[in-house]
């Protein structure tokens, strides 16, 4: 017999606003996070999906003897594959540069990548306009972005439009490409060109053997069908590694590229597939709370919902029934919090999006294998929140409920149970959370040997007029908030030039930093002497102990060395003098180990790269006229690829880090914030169950504090329970992960620091019923029972 009424339900929920609400939103919250996680796990596990030859497609990339492997290699790589096996079809390299296109009367800064004829046909990247085998083969061809088309011409069909850069290039538009969302290739490129126009003659074939960019290509080899090249795998790296002395090659198809663990430069966007299995994991404990909370409630409820189960029994209803109508109770739960989900999911988003550094497709939603994913994952959390509760209540015999000795079995067992648990997740995840936050400020603000505040270094390119640059850094200068401008090639930001060398003799490579600037840069960025010649006149050369060990030198050296005049003399002016010793510092990052570092100051540099700029007060203000008097100058916006202050920049590199430790941060306080709505509940029943108990105490003479003391110490236990146990997951995983920064912190104390919270969390919970229950009348309760 059916006797299932969703009146009835809504009734119990209506008078129950407590447990309703803890429920709906704790499910709400979770199934929102459940649904944003699976909508990034679903794109992120799509990429590659739509290039109908990935399995013929392999990446070739480069790794050196102390370093992870790259996805990227010299473009000639290519050349020599082709060569020695047949088994090549076809090619395709790229790389990316910035190109400064003319506007009417301004300029425009776009990122364009140069690749080979091949790209459209290798890749499946959708073509809008044009025609996919045509529209590269002429070196005048461009093919733009729908949303650079846009921007230039007003409409996404540009075929045939001329565009024209600022030194005078022409190009015809032959094609409209789809924006690169959520593909391997970084979403900020802008337009395709062919490969002949790379400005950097390190990464031209023809300039192989004098300069060697190695790491600034993707390339790609496409195979005939029924091939497997990995075979070859082991002959290939032994070629290559003939081919390109102090490296060793790696070989990924593409299908297994993205979350291949490589690193990835030069227009090539790699996924992360630690932060997925992140997003899964705290996703998963975040429902996992929900559903204890639903569990924990629902059972705590169980005494009251007892007579009603008992009458269902005496109107001829089964265990089964009781069981399935207490399942439907659950389902229609869920089903609720799912249509309050999805509206949550709209609304956050854009955030996620932005958290995560994607565009979240929500149309995927209405995909019917999302839809039915999303019917499986609710009835699957129905089954398993209800589960318990409807096995408690279907056997519950109404001569249990008659006698009360049913509310006293349930009461002790499994909500104690369901508490620890969710203690013991906060616990880890809170430390876990305070150990990320921690370690990354302390990379992120550690001192790197020069300054990195209010400083703002503006980057310039190969195209920039040099009597306008000499103008902008005139003005600048005319500034109130301006203390000091550098312009320079390189800055201890960026690490300017690094050439590598192995000279005769030696068993390892030396690695250098080549930096050049004017004096006034030094002092901007307080670069400290240790051992100063005092010299005048120009191109003076200071090294640290480093690159004079590399070179054969000494810090009081009067003569160069036959390394200095045979390496450092080709990139700087023969007549550059040797000045000094400077302090190491480093660079880019304090993670970066010292390297040779070679900073050569010269009065007028021709053609910077760079330009540092020492404010003071309110730096965003500077900020804002300097861009203004930029705007002036040189008629376009400033390139903010890179973001203009300096300690920005060092905490851009670390930002897949600080991202992931957001993310973290964000579902611990989620967890923490549903826990205790189910504490809250929780206590709240736990001590209505205790009401005759805690009453009897007060006749025989018991105090309120010493009740209080009773009730916050069982809670108090759980959180103890729950720490012991926390401290070696904690331990276990973070010891692990801070060991890949030399640089870090003393993390231990933080696993503490999350118990206290969690303990102080449970009591703010627990002492306020603690404290009415205690100073209720005991008269009131006796009477009832």
């Amino acid at each position: 017999m059916s006797n299932f009424n969703l009146r009835s339900y809504f009734t119990f929920l209506s008078r129950n606003k407590i447990y309703t609400a803890v429920n709906v939103f704790g499910l709400a919250v979770s199934l929102t996070f459940v649904i944003i996680i699976g909508l990034y796990t679903w794109q992120e596990t799509s990429i590659n999906r739509q290039h109908s030859k990935a399995k013929r497609i392999y990446n070739i990339g480069l790794m050196s003897d102390d370093s992870i492997g790259t996805a990227n290699c010299h473009h000639i790589v290519q050349r020599y594959l082709r060569d020695r096996y047949p088994e090549i079809e076809k090619t395709c390299g790229f790389t990316t540069e910035n190109m400064k296109l003319k506007d009417r009367d301004n300029f425009v800064n776009i990122n364009v990548m140069e690749t080979d004829s091949t790209f459209f046909d290798m890749f499946d990247f959708p073509l809008l306009y044009g025609n996919r085998a045509t529209c590269l083969m002429q070196k005048g061809n461009i093919v733009l972005t729908e949303s650079l088309a846009l921007r230039m011409f007003g409409t996404a069909n540009a075929v045939g439009r001329d565009i024209t850069t600022a030194d005078n290039t022409h190009f015809r538009v032959s094609g409209v490409v789809a924006d690169f969302d959520n593909t391997i290739i970084d979403k900020d490129i802008d337009a395709i060109v062919d490969f002949s126009f790379c400005k950097n003659l390190a990464n031209k074939d023809e300039y192989f053997y004098q300069f060697a960019n190695y790491l600034m290509c993707s390339v790609f080899i496409q195979v005939h069908e029924n091939c497997d090249f990995m075979a070859k795998r082991n002959e290939v790296k032994t070629y290559l590694h003939e081919t390109v002395k102090d490296w060793h090659p790696t070989i990924t198809r593409l299908d297994k590229l993205y979350f291949s663990g490589l690193n990835a430069y030069s227009g090539l966007h790699l996924g992360n597939l630690m932060l997925v299995k992140i997003l899964f994991a705290v996703g998963l404990v975040t429902l996992l709370f929900s559903i204890i909370n639903y569990i924990n409630l629902t059972v705590a409820q169980s005494g009251y919902r007892a007579r009603e189960m008992a009458t269902r029994r005496l109107f001829g209803c089964s265990k089964s029934r009781v069981a399935v109508n207490l399942f439907i109770e659950s389902l229609v739960m869920c089903a609720i919090s799912l249509l309050i989900a999805v509206m949550l999911v709209h609304i956050a988003a854009p955030y996620a999006g932005r958290l995560l550094d994607t565009k979240l497709n929500l149309s995927l939603l209405i995909h019917p294998y999302c839809i039915g994913l999303t019917a499986v994952v609710v009835i699957a959390v129905s089954i398993i929140a209800g589960i318990l509760p409807a096995t408690i209540l279907s056997r519950v015999k109404p001569i249990e409920v008659v006698r009360g000795t049913f509310r006293t079995q349930t009461k002790m067992i499994f909500s104690r149970i369901f508490i620890t648990i969710q203690n013991i997740i906060t616990i880890t995840m809170l430390a876990c959370t305070f150990i990320m936050v921690c370690q990354m400020l302390h990379l992120t603000k550690a001192p790197l040997g020069f300054n990195t505040k209010n400083i703002i270094a503006l980057k310039l390119n190969y195209t920039t007029d040099n009597d306008l640059t000499n103008e902008f850094i005139n003005r600048l200068r005319t500034l109130p908030p301006v203390k000091a401008v550098a312009p320079s090639n390189g800055t201890p930001a960026d690490g300017g030039n690094d050439p590598s060398v192995q000279f005769e003799g030696d068993k390892d490579i030396s690695r250098f930093n080549f930096i050049t600037g004017t004096p006034e840069m030094m002092k901007i960025y307080g670069i400290k002497m240790k051992n100063d010649f005092n010299l005048k006149g120009d191109s003076i050369i200071y090294m640290n102990d480093q690159a004079l060990k590399y070179l054969h030198m000494k810090p009081n050296s009067t003569h160069m060395s036959e390394r200095f005049d045979s390496f450092v003399l080709t990139y700087f002016a023969k007549s550059a003098r040797y000045g000094g010793v400077i302090n190491d510092f480093h660079v880019r990052d304090i993670c970066n180990n010292t390297k040779g570092i070679i900073l050569l100051t010269c009065r007028n540099i021709k053609q910077p790269l760079n330009i540092s700029i020492l404010v003071e007060g309110d730096p965003m203000e500077a900020y804002a006229r300097i861009k203004e008097i930029y705007k002036e100058v040189f008629h376009e916006e400033v390139d903010e690829s890179t973001p203009p202050f300096v300690d920005k920049q060092i905490e851009k590199r670390f930002e897949q880090e600080i991202r992931t430790s957001k993310i973290v941060s964000l579902f611990a306080f989620i967890a923490i914030i549903i826990s205790l709505l189910g504490l809250v509940a929780m206590s709240t029943y736990f001590i209505q169950q205790r009401a005759r108990e805690i009453a009897v105490r007060k006749v025989f003479g018991s105090t309120g504090n010493q009740i209080r003391v009773r009730l916050i110490r069982t809670f108090m236990l759980y959180v103890g329970i729950a720490f012991v146990i926390a401290v070696p997951i904690v331990v276990h995983f973070m010891s692990k992960w801070i060991e890949q920064y030399s640089y870090r912190i003393v993390w231990w104390p933080w696993i503490v620091a999350a118990g206290v919270i969690v303990m102080l969390i449970s009591l703010a919970a627990v002492a306020v019923q603690s404290w009415m229950a205690s100073n209720e009348n005991p008269v009131k309760n006796i009477r009832q029972e």
